[in-house]
């Protein structure tokens, strides 16, 4: 498997595999257009030459990153490829030096085994809710909102450093 970064060629591959689970109520649609515009936030794992998974990095208000969009195609579920997508996410976010990094799922055990932890949706600043306002869910979301923090605390004792985990810290609004 490889994980790469899209390319317009991808577009269309991504809106039938995103739009497919969007279909079912999973993820919200996305147009060609849409993909096309923010392709680059886009990343694709590829098996053997053809796209099996894909998903997006939206960075948000200060130091705060989602992932969007992971879907796999239904012919390789249960392949690590959405496990695959979300370390990689997790990666350039490490990288870009982003605080947390959030997702809003259903899919709450793939996120848990990957160290994210449930937070209330009250914890999300206003600025990521952009996209819930032409959603049929806007005013029954059923999806989960969980968080990983990025950052490490300094050790105290020499021993490697811990990753910084509170479940009642709200998230900053910018």
């Amino acid at each position: 498997m490889n994980i790469r970064k899209a390319t317009l060629q991808d577009a269309e591959i991504i809106v039938q595999m995103v739009n497919l689970h969007a279909e079912v109520g999973q993820m919200l649609f996305r147009t060609r257009e849409d993909v096309c515009a923010h392709i680059h936030d886009f990343m694709v794992a590829e098996i053997d030459g053809y796209v099996a998974g894909t998903c997006s990095l939206s960075f948000g208000p200060g130091t705060l990153v989602e992932i969007r969009s992971l879907a796999v195609h239904p012919g390789h579920y249960r392949q690590g490829i959405g496990t695959a997508l979300v370390n990689e996410c997790i990666k350039q976010a490490t990288v870009a030096e982003c605080d947390r990094i959030f997702v809003l799922t259903y899919a709450i055990p793939l996120f848990q085994k990957l160290g994210f932890r449930v937070i209330g949706m009250d914890q999300l600043p206003d600025k990521i809710w952009k996209d819930c306002q032409g959603c049929r869910k806007k005013d029954h979301c059923d999806e989960t909102a969980m968080i990983r923090n990025l950052v490490q605390v300094a050790p105290s004792s020499g021993k490697d450093a811990p990753t910084a985990e509170s479940n009642d810290t709200a998230l900053p609004v910018s």
